[in-house]
């Protein structure tokens, strides 16, 4: 079966290190407004259904994490590489005097 996301091996895992179920974890988003329950929170967890963009933000607000933890670590480096380009682009150009 094709996972129809890429977060929730993620969430899963921290969610793990800190010892939560997944009734704590929908509890917790519930509290941030989040219309979430514990099976819909375990099929996204398992891959079966998608996560909605919305739902990033409460997870890092839950979680306590940068948003970008939540992806796999090849989008991770991806991501670091892309903020050198950026901070390469947006650097100032040596100046050259003539004589």
């Amino acid at each position: 079966m094709r996972r129809l996301n890429i977060i929730g091996p993620t969430v899963a895992r921290l969610r793990f290190e800190r010892g939560w179920t997944q009734e704590t974890l929908a509890a917790r988003l519930q509290c941030l407004g989040v219309d979430i329950s514990r099976q819909k929170l375990a099929n996204m967890e398992s891959g079966r259904t998608q996560v909605p963009d919305a739902l990033i933000p409460e997870l890092q607000k839950a979680f306590a994490v940068p948003v970008i933890l939540f992806f796999p670590k090849v989008v991770r480096d991806l991501d670091v590489k892309f903020a050198q380009r950026a901070s390469l682009k947006s650097a100032p150009k040596p100046v050259k005097y003539r004589r």
